[in-house]
C-alpha cells in the first residue's frame, strides 16, 4: 500500500517507523514545519511537497492524518474527496456532526476510514475481549491514565487521554451512558482542562470511573475490571500487563431462627493468573489491520461504531 503521512510530530514519527516496519510504501511525509521534514529525510526516502493539495496529486492509496485534532475534519474531507482511504489519529473529529459527515462521505465512495483507537488493537485488550465471558457479570471498571504530560493547546485532557479508556470500554462492554458526572480543572492560566475525574453509569448498569491528568509526577496506565467471577488488572506500563484474580465479594443469603432475611458478606480468595500474551505492539497491529481492511475492502474494528460511540461519550462528558 502506498501512503502519505501528514504530520511528523511525536505520533507521526511512530506512525512512519511502524508503517515502514510493516512494509508500507511511504510515498511522502508532509508537515508545515520544514524542520520536521528535514528530520524525516534522515530516516526515509520520500517525495517532498509544498502543500497538502500536492500530496493528493501523488500516486497514493491512503492518507495517514497525524495532525492536531482541530485539523482532522478538513484534511480528512479533502483526502476522501480525492478518493484516498484515511487513517486518522484520535480523536477522529472534535464533534459528532463532522464525524457523521466524514463517515457518510467515505461510505458513499467505498473508501476505508479508521480512527487510531490504538489500544483496541493491543494484545491485552484483545485478550480481555476474547475472555470477557469468563469474568461473569461486569460490575465496575476503574481506570487511571495520568502523567506529567504534554499540554495540548487544541484540546483538553479528556479528549487527549480519556478517549483511550472510552474506546477500550466501548470495545469491551459498550458505551451507552445513563448517568454522568465530571470534575475537571485547568492548571493556572492554561486554557484547557488539565485534570479530570469522570464517573459514568452505563445502560448495562456497569459503573465506570476514569481519572486523567497531565499533572501527575508519574506515568500510570491502569484499568481494573471487576466481575462476579473474575477481576482483572490491566497495567500497560509493566511486562505482565494482564493479571487475573480469582477473588471477590460473595453474598450469601440465609434465614436466622426468627426467619429474618440476612445477607452474609464473605471474601473469596483465589489464584492470581498471568496469561502469556503475544509481544506484538498495538500500533503494528492497528496499521496491519488498516492495511488488511483496505486490501479486502472491509470496515475496520475502529470505524463507524467506535468513532460515533466515543465522540458521543466525549461530548456528553464535556457538557457536564
Amino acid at each position: 500500500m502506498k501512503i502519505a503521512i501528514i504530520g511528523y510530530g511525536y505520533w507521526g514519527r511512530n506512525i512512519a517507523r511502524t508503517a515502514k516496519e510493516e512494509g508500507l510504501e511511504i510515498v511522502t511525509i508532509y508537515d508545515e514545519d520544514k524542520k520536521r521534514i528535514k528530520e524525516a529525510k534522515k530516516f526515509y526516502d520520500f517525495i517532498e511537497v509544498d502543500s497538502f493539495d500536492e500530496v493528493l496529486k501523488l500516486d497514493i492509496d491512503s492518507v495517514f492524518i497525524i495532525t492536531p485534532p482541530a485539523t482532522h475534519y478538513e484534511i480528512a474531507k479533502k483526502a476522501l474527496l480525492a478518493d484516498k482511504h484515511i487513517f486518522v489519529e484520535k480523536p477522529f473529529t472534535l464533534n459528532l456532526d463532522d464525524a457523521y459527515e466524514l463517515i457518510e462521505l467515505a461510505e458513499s465512495r467505498n473508501l476505508i476510514y479508521m480512527v487510531d483507537h490504538v489500544f483496541v488493537y493491543s494484545e491485552p485488550v484483545k485478550y480481555l475481549k476474547q475472555n470477557l465471558d469468563k469474568f461473569g457479570e461486569i460490575v465496575y471498571i476503574n481506570s487511571r491514565r495520568i502523567n506529567l504530560g504534554l499540554f495540548q493547546y487544541t484540546t483538553d485532557v479528556i479528549w487527549d487521554l480519556a478517549v483511550h479508556d472510552l474506546s477500550i470500554i466501548d470495545y469491551l462492554v459498550g458505551l451507552n451512558i445513563k448517568n454522568v458526572s465530571c470534575f475537571k480543572r485547568k492548571y493556572k492560566d492554561f486554557p484547557n482542562d488539565a485534570i479530570a475525574r469522570i464517573n459514568l453509569e452505563l445502560d448495562n448498569e456497569i459503573i465506570v470511573g476514569i481519572d486523567v491528568s497531565w499533572l501527575s509526577p508519574m506515568k500510570v496506565r491502569e484499568m481494573i475490571i471487576g466481575g462476579t467471577k473474575l477481576s482483572v488488572v490491566y497495567d500497560d506500563t509493566i511486562e505482565d500487563k494482564i493479571k487475573l484474580y480469582d477473588k471477590g465479594v460473595v453474598l450469601e443469603k440465609s434465614l436466622d431462627k426468627n426467619e429474618l432475611y440476612e445477607c452474609m458478606v464473605k471474601y473469596k480468595y483465589g489464584d492470581e493468573i498471568i496469561p502469556k500474551l503475544p509481544k506484538n505492539m498495538p500500533l503494528n497491529n492497528a496499521i496491519n489491520h488498516f492495511s488488511e481492511c483496505v486490501r479486502e475492502k472491509k470496515l475496520p474494528i475502529t470505524s463507524k461504531k467506535s468513532i460515533i460511540n466515543v465522540i458521543k461519550a466525549l461530548e456528553i462528558i464535556s457538557k457536564v
